[in-house]
């Protein structure tokens, strides 16, 4: 017998379904140990389109495979009537069945209707275990009410419930201690680039290229996704399929209907926009960027969006949804936008002012600041992450064979490390591929642990994840007398010391305690392709600048190194290039000072701002032909791999040409701009 329609869709679900391997797995868990465990209510929830419907057609599978019926109600579609509800499950019974449905008028009381429908339940579960799920449960109205005093409590053992809603189950269900007991909570949240990577396999899109485009643009989120679901390897990785002409940004906004659904009123709107142009916010914050008193009822309705999460020092939207809320709004309403956006940079930028003179910390409105500089790396690198849930503590005898252990896992660690972010304003994106013996050379050629913490005991941090394991390791080495004869001598270290002018070498020889001067010799973390890893370790470097010193660093001579410390700021310190990493390409030793009033003009010049008394503090840029008008039409295509971070190999990659030819075009550009290295180019091709 031929597939049914219904068949056909199952088997596409099936296919098209990837991640979410916890949660599969622990409802496989509790589905098969009822009797062990204690858990029977398991509360999916998320944002519109994170795949609660497709997870629960998921459990279906599972529970069918186990020999268990699944009973799915979609509260959109349910009467809002506990006898209305009864008699469907007393259907949905009988058709499992295979039985006729009863043919009498049926119950005529709600109670009647609930007797019968309890009795029908349990009887089955005595006999095969029943999964029974609720999909959009924030529609369920005065139902839940029903459902969590007379019907639950009286279902038989054997029986597993799934609750799926955009939001998790609150009110009685989270405040009384029985129902805490046997609620288990399973937030959804993105796809990894894994996932999405699987996803586009089963779709034949194996190009890294196209893979990476579609996962930045959509960030793991599944419907965003599907949305842009190609129908061949040949399909643009920057539009839908070809049944399909939007791009992926209209795409995108075709989501906002349902996500922007549970925003009732005009109010409200009002201050989703006004959330949606900052990172985090508060509620004196959407007062200022309003300029309206925000009353505390409204607020408690935007704080309970879906779409809206705490963290710590407030709240945010999902970035994806922020992103597209925001890009709708600057289009709807430019001038509102804009007026927000500038009441904005003046709030955190009195916060900045304000810690500066009180000596607070400053990184949380700079983190908001940096995401509005002028800088396409900054912002692409503050995109997605400012906080995490790792923290850093001091190397010591008590987690010494820790750390060293760490350092010993990552030098047997011989993958290729990806890199990739992308600017939501200027839709410019950066991919970097770094070669194991660049990852770990900074690890290679660290000094002894044991050595450092003699010279220093604050020479060391480890970076712990939420697991307690440790993923990190920095190393920002104090320059004072005890370190100097370290650092002097040690490999990439020794070059600045060797440069250094006599009078500076007696300063820091002679100085007994660490004071302003740091050297930066490694900033090593697990996995550098993770966003919240390379947070961590911005704000190490962050947390050290912002105290007021001299960072000096000499990283490999990798473009991803190069980017990062002009767009930060550095300098290059002349006389101090070295060959210790090896390879053919010398590596620059970078500073950057921010002593005294240094540090205040240090923030000016990184997010934009004018210092007082200057016209602008910013670095101006370098001489490049107006748009680009004076290059060929390759070489404009090497210069925008180039600004991107590509190296020659990754740009001859692309552009299927010849390594050699894309060192001619570079040096030909160099000549064009008057430039000296690959170096300055780069930088100079950003501020284009």
């Amino acid at each position: 017998m031929a597939q049914t329609i219904g068949e056909r869709f199952g088997r596409f679900m099936e296919k098209d379904f990837v991640g979410r391997s916890f949660e599969t797995a622990f409802f496989e868990r509790c589905l098969t140990r009822l009797n062990e465990t204690v858990e029977r209510i398991l509360n999916v929830y998320g944002t519109a389109g994170i795949g609660k419907t497709l997870l629960l057609s998921r459990y279906a599978a599972i529970a069918e495979r186990h020999g268990a019926l699944q009973i799915t109600v979609d509260a959109r579609y349910t009467a809002p009537k506990p006898e209305s509800f009864c008699r469907e499950m007393i259907g949905r019974l009988a058709e499992s069945e295979r039985a006729e449905p009863e043919r009498d008028p049926g119950p005529r009381t709600e109670t009647d209707a609930g007797e019968r429908c309890i009795a029908l339940l349990n009887e089955r579960a005595g006999r095969q275990r029943i999964v029974l799920a609720f999909d959009s449960y924030e529609e369920m109205g005065d139902l839940d009410y029903w459902l969590r005093t007379m019907l639950l409590p009286r279902l038989h053992a054997n029986i597993l419930v799934v609750v799926a809603g955009r939001h998790p189950l609150e009110g009685p269900w989270k405040h009384l201690p029985a129902w805490k007991r046997l609620v288990v909570r399973l937030p959804l949240a993105e796809l990894s680039y894994e996932d999405i990577r699987e996803y586009l396999g089963k779709w034949g899109i194996a190009d890294e290229a196209k893979v990476d485009t579609i996962w930045l643009k959509t960030l793991g989120h599944p419907l965003a996704l599907s949305l842009l679901t190609p129908v061949s390897a040949e399909e643009r990785p920057d539009r839908p399929p070809s049944s399909n002409s939007l791009s992926i940004d209209e795409s995108l906004e075709q989501l906002l209907d349902d996500w922007m659904r549970e925003v009732r009123g005009e109010e409200l709107k009002t201050l989703v926009y006004a959330a949606s142009t900052v990172f985090t916010f508060q509620q004196e914050l959407l007062g200022e960027l309003t300029e309206k008193t925000v009353p505390d009822d409204l607020f408690e309705e935007l704080i309970g969006l879906s779409f809206v999460a705490a963290s710590e020092g407030g709240w945010h939207i999902h970035e994806l949804v922020r992103e597209t809320i925001r890009r709708s709004f600057r289009k709807r309403r430019p001038n509102t936008f804009a007026s927000y956006e500038a009441r904005a940079m003046r709030y955190y930028r009195g916060l900045v002012e304000r810690g500066l003179a009180s000596g607070e910390s400053i990184l949380r409105p700079l983190a908001e600041l940096l995401h509005r500089s002028g800088n396409p790396v900054l912002r692409a690198h503050y995109r997605q992450v400012w906080e995490t849930n790792h923290f850093t503590e001091p190397l010591d005898e008590f987690n010494r064979e820790e750390a060293k252990a760490y350092v010993r896992r990552r030098l047997q660690m011989n993958e290729t490390r990806k890199v990739r972010c992308s600017d939501p304003l200027s839709g410019r994106m950066f991919r970097f591929a770094l070669p194991s013996a660049v990852d770990r050379s900074r690890l290679e050629l660290l000094p002894p642990l044991d050595e450092l913490c003699r010279a220093s005991p604050d020479a060391v941090r480890l970076l712990r994840g939420r697991d307690g394991r440790v993923v990190g390791l920095f190393a920002i080495v104090p320059v004072y007398a005890r370190t100097f004869g370290l650092l002097a001598e040690a490999k990439v270290s020794r070059a600045y010391f060797a440069a250094l002018p006599e009078a500076e070498k007696r300063r820091l020889q002679a100085a007994e305690a660490p004071a302003d001067t740091w050297y930066v010799y490694a900033m090593d973390v697990e996995d550098l392709g993770e966003e919240t890893y390379r947070a961590d370790s911005l704000h190490a470097v962050f947390e050290r600048l912002l105290s007021g010193c001299l960072l000096i660093e000499s990283p490999p001579p990798h473009d991803y190194y190069r980017l990062a410390k002009l767009s930060l700021g550095f300098d290059v310190f002349p006389g101090a290039e070295h060959a210790d990493y090896g390879g053919d390409d010398p590596s620059p030793t970078y500073v950057l000072d921010t002593r005294q009033h240094r540090l205040y003009d240090y923030i000016c010049r990184l997010t934009g701002e004018k210092a007082a008394g200057s016209e602008r503090v910013s670095t101006p840029p370098m001489p490049m032909p107006e748009k680009h008008g004076g290059l060929t039409e390759r070489e404009r295509e090497v210069a925008g791999l180039l600004a991107q971070g590509y190296t020659n190999a990754e740009i001859a990659s692309s552009l299927f040409i010849s390594e050699a030819a894309v060192k001619k075009h570079v040096n030909s550009m160099l000549s064009k701009y008057g430039l000296k290295n690959r170096t300055q180019l780069a930088a100079a091709l950003l501020e284009a």
